[in-house]
């Protein structure tokens, strides 16, 4: 078995001829080399998220390939377009092609919960480096779900993330009139909804709770109430497409209060959407920022060197550490037959640049930790503030 362990920033690999045996029974017999996709936008407004999250992939698989080992691994990317119909087209594919041992993906909670639906009833383990929605990994308890538990998830969810962002804004921040708005998705829904009752119960009070629609522009309708009512604070669940819109027209209508949102809000997009507006806005993430993270120092001057230049975002090394996960339960298995790789998932234990990496019985991760952010838009950065 090949170990991991993290020393001054470097990740460092041991066990080399344990990884040099295996390369030889990763194929399926008779096929070609083992697959696995990377299922996630690379089309759309979701393309720069998705790509990344390929980059980080791709990165671990070649951290792999350069000591000889798992030679026989085959990255393969289906685009979902963001979009939960296509998402279940995409895991429908991957279903039927033998090859495909498991799946890293999907980037967000409407598609994973779509997607996942197929995937277990062929048990092929979808590793998300993204999707939050407390539905994604909560279905499997239903008694129409019907297929394996094959769902696996590194940040943390939006049970937590809600619960995080609520006390920080009634406890730290002050605040206590909340107007919530949401993008009617599993994963915005369902983080207004958390935050709402999260910030009810620490001594808040909720004056609003409005939804929106993606892909909408004008909110002209929902700026108005949020200015005639006066909130302390505007908390959003959605994108960071609307979110920076939402933001810009609030204040333009003279709305001076806190604005709020969620991890699918700190994107670097935001600041040319929100322009100034955006200044000051405070946005969650789960985990630490890759860029706050002294155990990634390594991983974003590797990916800075290996794409250009370009900065890590704030999925893309999750995706690096879902594939160590794939791939390190490809090695326990022995082989890339699914039900074997899944069980091997189940029993991760994996040290990583994030931290000890394990998932509880519905596949969510065991790390609690969520990060406070703050917008500072002449500096074009999301700086950690908790």
């Amino acid at each position: 078995m090949i170990t991991f362990s993290y020393t001054g920033g470097m990740l460092r690999r041991t066990g080399l001829a344990a990884v040099m045996a295996l390369a030889c029974a990763c194929s399926p017999e008779g096929g070609g080399p083992a697959r696995l996709l990377v299922a996630v936008p690379t089309s759309g407004d979701m393309a720069a998220s998705g790509q990344g999250v390929e980059r980080g992939v791709r990165m671990a698989v070649e951290d792999e390939a350069a000591l000889g080992g798992l030679p026989s691994v085959e990255v393969v990317v289906s685009d979902d377009r963001s979009d939960p119909f296509e998402a279940a087209s995409v895991a429908r594919r991957a279903v039927d092609d033998p090859l495909v041992f498991a799946v890293i993906g999907h980037l967000t909670s409407g598609c994973a919960i779509e997607a996942s639906r197929v995937y277990s009833q062929a048990s092929l383990a979808m590793i998300t480096p993204s999707a939050t929605a407390t539905a994604l990994t909560a279905q499997q308890d239903r008694p129409d779900w019907g297929g394996e538990r094959v769902v696996f998830r590194l940040a943390p969810s939006d049970a937590m993330q809600g619960e995080f962002a609520a006390d920080y804004a009634v406890k730290r921040l002050g605040l206590k009139r909340f107007f919530l708005v949401h993008d009617r998705s599993p994963y915005g829904l369902g983080l207004a909804e958390t935050f709402r009752g999260a910030a009810e119960r620490k001594g808040g009070s909720v004056a609003a709770f409005e939804a929106v629609s993606l892909g909408d522009k004008d909110f002209s309708a929902v700026v108005s109430a949020i200015a005639a009512g006066r909130p302390d604070a505007v908390f959003y669940g959605g994108i960071y497409m609307e979110a920076g819109l939402l933001i810009k027209q609030a204040r333009a209508a003279g709305y001076r209060g806190a604005f709020l949102s969620g991890d699918a809000t700190k994107n670097q997009d935001f600041f040319d959407i929100a322009g100034p507006a955006g200044d000051g806005a405070y946005v969650s993430v789960g985990g630490v920022p890759v860029e706050a993270l002294p155990s990634a120092a390594d991983f974003v001057e590797r990916y800075q060197k290996r794409w250009a230049g370009a900065q890590p975002r704030t999925y893309d090394h999750y995706g690096y550490e879902a594939a160590r996960v794939a791939l390190e339960a490809l090695r326990k298995a022995g082989s890339p037959d699914r039900k074997a790789v899944l069980a091997a998932v189940r029993k991760t234990h994996l040290r990583a640049m994030v931290g000890d990496i394990s998932f509880d019985a519905k596949g969510d991760t065991l790390r609690g930790i969520v990060t406070m952010t703050k917008a500072d838009f002449a500096r074009k950065k999301f700086e950690v503030t908790y």
